[in-house]
């Protein structure tokens, strides 16, 4: 899929832009704090409804009621006009110019992968933060998954109601914790099942795509880690206590983790901030392989400073790699310098400056 051309009404620091993109690289050029994030952050919202550093209203121009994104998309065998508009009243997304009343139905259209350097703190950061990515990813395309994590967290909910109930003393019904922990146990067993499957499909080739981006010798994978994954229901019932105590659910997806191992030592001690930049590299770009395998259609690729710490040779590597793969990639950077000529010719370049941005003409020889 590739974004032919986007506009942007009030978001951010832009009052109005539109843009003709490049099918496959385009750069957008400019010191930091110009707006070259926020024009990201603009694509990754029209796609998943949703920013991934704010909340929707701290997206509005500052004195104006709203904000609307909006792009045509050009698809593996269809051409979509998609749109976004937030406010106080709420998010309205529509699909060429009818409004879709449900986000699950919108959701999975445009498929985003984003690096971002808050990305970085996925390594060793928080599991709530590895959760977060994963889930992102796999609801983006399973639409099963996506209700299946809705309903664990519905169940979930009235599940740790009860548990604070009891751990009162008001509520004593065990009955109604049984019937209530059984449906808990169905809704962990899904999520557990295609997060396995998934983990296991993006390890595999996220191993080859770590040997690929680096030069060193160490060898890559990614594990998950079920907080329960075998006998559900018993091992619920048998934890009943322990929950009745502290008031809530100690065990199930929301507990989840994720490792990333080097040489088969956990990275979250060892790993430098470059081999953590690598290991998300190589994660997201198992994540494009693995929607393309399921759709026959590469997702936008965003790259929010992603250059910065790379030398020279592992940037035009990743970049003629993006070429090669004949997807769409949005790229933001400070400079050029250390970009091959060949590269730049193959790409648009935009100069970011005060919330515009405006296309510029490579002259490299």
């Amino acid at each position: 899929m590739k974004i032919l051309n986007i506009s942007l009404n009030d978001f951010r620091n832009y009052l109005k832009q539109s843009l003709l993109l490049s099918p496959g690289l385009n750069f957008l050029v400019g010191q930091n704090g110009e707006g070259k994030t926020n024009f990201l952050e603009a694509i990754y919202v029209l796609g998943l409804s949703k920013s991934y550093r704010s909340e929707d209203l701290d997206l509005i121009r500052f004195q104006c009621d709203y904000t609307k994104i909006k792009a045509i998309v050009a698809m593996k065998e269809r051409q979509m006009d998609m749109q976004i508009v937030l406010s106080e009243l709420g998010k309205k997304v529509l699909m060429n110019g009818q409004e879709v009343k449900r986000l699950s139905d919108y959701i999975g259209n445009l498929n985003i992968v984003l690096f971002a350097p808050e990305d970085l703190n996925l390594v060793k950061g928080s599991p709530v933060g590895r959760r977060y990515f994963f889930d992102i990813i796999l609801g983006q395309v399973d639409r099963n998954y996506l209700k299946n994590l809705s309903d664990f967290k519905y169940v979930l909910k009235q599940r740790n109601e009860l548990l604070k109930q009891m751990q009162s003393g008001a509520q004593k019904d065990t009955t109604l914790l049984d019937v209530i922990t059984e449906q808990l146990s169905q809704e962990i067993e899904k999520i557990i099942s295609a997060r396995q499957k998934f983990i296991q499909i993006i390890g595999e080739k996220a191993a080859i795509n770590y040997q690929f981006l680096t030069t060193k010798k160490d060898s890559f994978q990614l594990t998950y880690l079920p907080s329960i994954s075998e006998n559900i229901l018993d091992t619920l019932k048998s934890r009943v206590r322990t929950d009745i105590l502290s008031g809530t659910t100690n065990y199930g997806p929301h507990r989840d983790d994720f490792d990333f191992l080097l040489s088969d030592k956990s990275a979250k001690g060892l790993a430098s901030q470059g081999e953590q930049r690598m290991i998300i590299l190589a994660i997201d770009l198992a994540v494009i392989d693995y929607i393309f395998d399921l759709k026959n259609d590469k997702p936008i690729f965003l790259l929010d400073d992603v250059l910065s710490e790379l030398d020279q040779e592992k940037q035009n590597r990743l970049l003629r790699y993006l070429i090669s793969s004949g997807g769409q990639a949005i790229i933001t950077t400070t400079g050029l310098n250390e970009i091959e000529n060949d590269i730049l010719r193959q790409s648009k370049i935009f100069k970011v400056a005060k919330g515009y941005i405006k296309e510029e003409t490579h002259n490299g020889s």
